[in-house]
Parts: structure tokens; sequence; C-alpha cells
């Protein structure tokens, strides 16, 4: 029991992290029905991005943090504005190759830029364990999980209390209808591209901070947050909170009970097992959407 105790707490912190991850996809995918794979690779630009400012340039937290914030924005300007939005008209099969494109592009200059193994991030709180009963924790597993709880807090009342909350959700639900009430959705296609790049940058530093700063990592990460969204609902915030806490808790049961069966490995396939299981039942996720067509 204290064994089950154990991995089913590590699978919730683990699945925090892949939740904030998810929300990010869907706040692309409401607000643009672009489902976004660049993904993984933004999340390792993002992490290697503040290695170089922290490590390599030696600054402060204080200075390294918003200028990744303003590279942030900068590249989702130009996502939206020169790549995507060019695109407006034209078969969404375009647009989502685009994405395609744009993954392997941030992939190349991870790989041009940063050469190598992985890096490492400063210790931002001194490794610790804490014990809660029979369970074991260590403090920068559950800082990232208070960290991705209150990120995922930030962003529900952000969507629901301010204008540009309320702008997304009107744009999310109907474009048209949201640029004759004098929403620029231009501008709010922006927003939500800075916003999803920002929350999955956080949530790939949160990694970083345990694992290392890995491309192979991270971009798995970015990939497992996609089954998370698949399985949660496309259109779901609600399920990318259930379905990245379904994942982490697939995977760390995969790892501590099957694992010593088969050798080790299945809990990397866990979590697609559980997704394809989930599909079968239910194609649109099980927060999604169902659509029916009329023919």
């Amino acid at each position: 029991m204290d064994f089950f105790c154990q991995i089913f707490v590590n699978g919730i912190l683990t699945g925090g992290v892949y939740a904030l991850m998810a929300l990010a996809i869907v706040i692309i995918y409401k607000s643009s029905s672009i489902f976004n794979f660049a993904h993984g690779p933004l999340v390792a630009f993002s992490a290697f991005m503040l290695w170089q400012l922290l490590v390599k340039w030696s600054m402060p937290p204080w200075l390294a943090l918003p200028i990744l914030i303003i590279c942030i924005a900068l590249i989702a300007y130009i996502i939206q504005r020169l790549i995507l939005q060019p695109l407006t008209g034209q078969p969404l099969m375009a647009a989502v190759m685009a994405t395609i494109a744009m993954g392997e592009l941030f992939s190349g200059a991870v790989v041009l830029f940063w050469p190598g193994p992985g890096r490492l991030l400063p210790e931002i709180v001194s490794s610790a364990r804490i014990h809660l009963g029979p369970v074991v924790l260590s403090s920068e597993s559950l800082l990232n999980f208070i960290v991705c709880a209150l990120c995922f807090l930030i962003f529900v009342l952000f969507f629901q209390k301010t204008k540009i909350g309320l702008a997304m959700r009107g744009t999310a639900e109907d474009h048209t209808l949201a640029q004759s009430e004098g929403i620029r959705v231009s501008s709010i296609f922006v927003v939500s591209w800075f916003v999803a790049i920002l929350v999955a940058a956080v949530g790939g530093i949160l990694m970083s901070s345990l694992y290392g700063v890995s491309f192979t990592s991270l971009n798995g990460l970015g990939m497992k947050a996609l089954a998370v969204v698949i399985l949660g609902g496309m259109e779901s915030v609600v399920g990318a909170l259930i379905g990245g806490i379904i994942i982490g808790l697939s995977e760390a049961l995969g790892s501590g009970y099957l694992d010593p069966y088969v050798g080790g490995g299945f809990s990397e396939v866990a979590p697609y097992v559980v997704l394809l299981i989930a599909l079968v039942l239910r194609p649109y996720g099980l927060f999604g959407y169902e659509r029916i067509e009329r023919v």
C-alpha cells in the first residue's frame, strides 16, 4: 500500500506539469482551430533560451525572465502575423503543415545554437526530502506542482475575468461574430500564441529544473502534451487538467508495476495505450465537443 501511495502521488505531481503543457495547445486550438505541432520544439527552444541567459550570459533572474518574455512575445507575433495570417482563407491543412514546418525550424535552431549534451539550470531551491506519512517527495517536484497549479488558476481567472480573456473566449466561439462586435481577431490570435508559448515555456522550464535542459526530453514532453490534449478534448481546459493527471498516473503506475515484468520502458508506452483505449470509447476525448454533421 505504501508503494502504491508513493507512485500515485508521483503520478499526480508529474501530471500537473503535463496538464500545464497541454493547456498551451488548448489555448491555440480554441482561439484559431489550429493544432500546434510545433509545441515540443517551442518548449525546448524556450528552455534553452533561459539557460543561455542565466548560465551562458550570467544574467540575474530578474533580468533574464523579462528578456525571455519579450522574446516569446516576438516569436508569437512573427508566427501569427508573418506565417499564419497570410494563410487565412486557405485550407486548414496548410496551417497545420506550417506548424510542422515551424517545429522543424525550432528543432534545427536548438541543434544549431546549443549542440551537444544537455545543460543544467541553476538550482532554484535546495534539494530536500519531504515526508508525508509513507510518501516521500522531493522539494523540486512539489514546488513544480504548486507553480503549475498557480499558473492554471491564473490563466482561468485571466480567461474569465479580464477584458482580453473575454475577447479570447468570444474569438474562440466564433471569429466572424467576434469581429462584428469590434474585437480585433488578428490581435487576439497574437495574444493567444503569446500566452500559449509562455505557458508551455513555464512547463518546460519546470521539467528542466528536474531533469536538465535536453532537447530530446523536452520535445518528448511536448509529444506527451499532445496525447493529453487528445485524451481530454481539444477544446477543453478542464480536459487538459484531467487528461494530464490521467496520463501522469498511467505513466507512474506503468513504471511501478509493469516495468519490472517487461524489462523497463512500458512507462513510456502506457500513456498512449490509455489514449488509444479512451479514443475507441470516446473519439472526441473525455471532455471534447462531439460534432454532428448533417448532409
